[in-house]
């Protein structure tokens, strides 16, 4: 098994060069444990965990697993190699990480019930949304008049909303200029669009990490938390605190 992170003394890693960004990424997390530069550097491996991930899919002629499943897994896999990796050995990290990224993958899928016992990733990250929702809107029914409570029900719909719309932003980000065919239904709601994604840059960067990590990446609050080092309940709170920004980043106009 090779090398897993030092704890205690510093790691002599290669030095930096403005051609290798990453060997700097590596020097911040491994010599200071830098949250941020781990984070980076998860994203930045993502795009082979999902490849590793494509190719073991395509190698399986029937599927009770659907794609997204194996990509968490793959992303499980590479999360738990940027913890462990140790750069001063002198391997690429792909290197280190390939057997082990498929070894995830497949430990994973062993552990997995039938496919009828099982929710879909999509309805788990729809139902982890609908738990942060309502959580963040709880209000006692019985006390509020009718007011208060078409007021609640507006709090809720409104965040639902946005949180369908953050999730078809990643539909956006696949294409340059123009968005793909029958992907909405009319020009003024991809106005509407394009103003939800272009306020993501007024949030906060922990909750931009959030927002992009649950609804461009596609990861549970598992894979969140893991990611950025946090709680789940951290995270449905981060999450929540994005949805009522960006309502009131894009509002009245819009809602």
């Amino acid at each position: 098994m090779q090398a897993l992170a030092l704890q205690g003394a510093a790691t002599e890693v290669p030095q930096a060069s403005e051609a290798d960004p990453e060997v700097s990424l590596w020097q911040r997390f491994v010599n200071l444990r830098d949250m941020e530069a781990r984070e980076k550097l998860i994203l930045l491996h993502l795009p082979y965990a999902r490849a590793l991930a494509a190719g073991l899919y395509k190698i399986h002629s029937y599927h009770e697993t659907e794609f997204t499943e194996y990509v968490q897994l793959a992303t499980l896999g590479l999360i738990e190699c940027i913890d462990r990796f140790d750069p001063s050995h002198g391997v690429k990290f792909t290197t280190y990480a390939y057997l082990r990224i498929r070894g995830a993958v497949g430990d994973g899928l062993a552990h997995i019930s039938e496919r009828q016992e099982q929710l879909s990733l999509h309805q788990r990250l729809v139902a982890e949304r609908v738990r942060a929702v309502r959580a963040a809107h709880a209000v006692d029914l019985e006390s509020c008049d009718d007011d208060q409570l078409l007021n609640h029900m507006a709090d809720i719909s409104v965040s639902l909303v946005l949180s369908t719309m953050l999730a078809d932003t990643a539909l956006m980000q696949q294409a340059d200029s123009a968005l793909p065919d029958r992907s909405y239904e009319s020009v003024a709601l991809n106005q509407v669009m394009a103003r939800v994604h272009a306020s993501l840059d007024q949030l906060t960067p922990r909750e931009q990490s959030v927002v992009r990590c649950h609804y461009l990446q596609g990861m549970t609050y598992e894979l969140v938390s893991q990611t950025l080092g946090i709680t789940r309940g951290r995270v449905a709170q981060l999450h929540e605190q994005a949805l009522r920004k960006l309502r009131k980043l894009i509002a009245p106009e819009s809602f």
